[in-house]
């Protein structure tokens, strides 16, 4: 391979500055001076890394704050922490998924399955949460579990040192969702030397502080930062597995797989393209051995949540509730899939006719997927979220889906809650409203995306992108002395 020479040192200089060329972050910037002059230097040490990573963890301790009212909540059924907006669904598995009790998640025995039923959370964040069990269990003393196993589950969830238990799994689980987050965060800094702050608008993301810690999906999200970031690098076996980590929390990530092998192959690369998905299958199936192994029905059960039939926040409730039409999961799914073949399809020809970016490529796919699933959990836009910040260079259109998604979020705790049921009964009619917004929102970001990646004045051309025959030597991030790769 042919060796670049060093960059000189104004490369560093042209990095594109948000406040100079975004109208929402240049408004802001009023407030502490102005957008950057023309003659400012740099700081030696607050480099646009650091001030990302402080961003991230300033906006997921907002986050694990606005959850404190209910971290007391260790399974319980009360419906007052929707209302309050403080759910998290970490803090109920802790006796839900008989964590209380140190069981595996994925236990075939008679006696735990007649306690507590297998949980809809797939394998990944399965593995993540027991061994937050066992470090919560010797963080609390290592309570006497079999003593707790006489006692009926009702009592379990009330007893106070469940309770206290319960604050420390949930925190444990925070701070593992924040290092997910955190390397989120990192790795999307390293996609453009000349754009790291793009990285700002996932580190200070609504959806990041208000979604976090609701559920693991901060895993999948770092995986598919960790799918942009490696192939940014050129780098399949790497995107194969970051990809294959991210479908065992998510299925949705799976569907970076159709623009992966689409560009390869249009690019004649197609050993390139046999490894990527050689390395994700492998991955994904190391990852459900443990799980699948130990029972092939909890297993099964794990994936339940996104196919167990019209979720809240999705178009078929929406259809359901507005029209009356209550299809089986069966018939969701299908229609579902035949709409993902469409949208697959579309995506292939683009990544065959166009110079659409890796990123946009993959937001155009699961955008769609969040709007046709049967599953639409307000954390699901978390997993978006990466995709969008790499493709949409804009944060006014990031804004406004996100807008959407928060309101959605505020009306589905009071939906929850009970708070938005009419008087005289019948359906909560104001929640209609909140799912069509956020379907309105993602069909925004779609159309973001669309303009984002056919924009010809873009002041710089997207370097997760597939369109590209040879390395750039702007891609090669990590090694800060400029030299070639090896």
């Amino acid at each position: 391979m042919t060796a670049h020479n060093h960059r000189p040192s104004g490369a560093l200089e042209a990095q594109v500055a948000p406040s100079r060329e975004d109208p929402v972050v240049r408004s802001v910037s009023e407030a502490v001076g102005g957008p950057l002059g023309d003659h400012a230097g740099r700081h030696p040490w607050w480099t646009p890394l650091r001030v990302v990573l402080l961003l991230a963890s300033v906006a997921m301790s907002l986050g694990i704050l606005a959850k404190a009212p209910c971290l007391d909540t260790a399974g319980g059924s009360g419906t007052g922490r929707y209302t309050a907006l403080c759910w998290t669904d970490t803090s109920t598995a802790y006796v839900q998924h008989g964590h209380a009790e140190g069981y595996w998640p994925f236990t075939d025995d008679a006696q735990v399955r007649a306690r507590y039923s297998p949980g809809w959370v797939p394998p990944l964040p399965a593995y993540v949460a027991f061994v937050t069990q066992r470090i919560t269990a010797v963080a609390s003393g290592s309570p006497d579990l079999d003593e707790r196993a006489r006692l009926p589950v009702s009592e379990v969830v009330t007893r106070p040192e469940v309770l206290r238990e319960a604050r420390i799994f949930t925190l444990v689980n925070a701070v593992l969702l924040a290092a997910a987050g955190l390397l989120a965060a990192g790795l999307l800094t390293r996609l453009r030397r000349r754009r790291p702050w793009d990285a700002a608008a996932f580190a200070a993301a609504p959806v990041l502080v208000l979604f976090f810690p609701i559920t693991w999906d901060l895993l999948a999200a770092a995986a598919v930062a960790g799918a942009l970031w490696a192939w940014a690098q050129q780098r399949p076996a790497a995107t194969g597995l970051a990809i294959g980590l991210g479908a065992a929390t998510s299925p949705f990530v799976a569907l970076l797989l159709v623009p992966a092998l689409a560009l390869h192959l249009r690019h004649r690369r197609p050993r390139e393209a046999g490894t990527l998905a050689a390395v994700a299958v492998a991955t994904w199936s190391a990852l459900m051995a443990p799980a699948l192994l130990s029972s092939p029905p909890a297993w099964q059960t794990s994936w339940r949540g996104f196919f167990h039939g019209a979720d809240i926040g999705s178009s078929w409730l929406l259809v359901s509730q507005v029209l009356g039409w209550n299809p089986s999961p069966t018939v969701m799914v299908a229609v579902t899939a035949a709409g993902l073949l469409l949208a697959g399809a579309v995506v292939v020809g683009l990544a065959w006719r166009t110079r659409w970016s890796f990123a946009s490529l993959g937001t155009l796919l699961i955008a769609p997927a969040l709007i046709l699933s049967p599953a639409s959990a307000p954390s699901y836009a978390l997993v978006l979220l990466p995709l969008a910040v790499a493709a949409v260079r804009s944060w006014s259109h990031l804004l406004i889906w996100q807008g959407c998604e928060v309101v959605h979020w505020a009306l589905l705790g009071f939906y929850l809650g009970g708070a938005l049921a009419p008087a005289g009964g019948g359906e909560a009619r104001a929640y209609w409203w909140a799912v069509a917004m956020r379907i309105g929102g993602l069909v925004w970001l779609v159309a973001a995306t669309r303009r984002h990646a056919d924009d010809p004045d873009s002041a710089d051309v997207d370097p997760v992108e597939g369109g590209r025959s040879e390395a750039d030597p702007d891609l090669d991030v990590l090694a800060h002395t400029g030299h070639a790769r090896a």
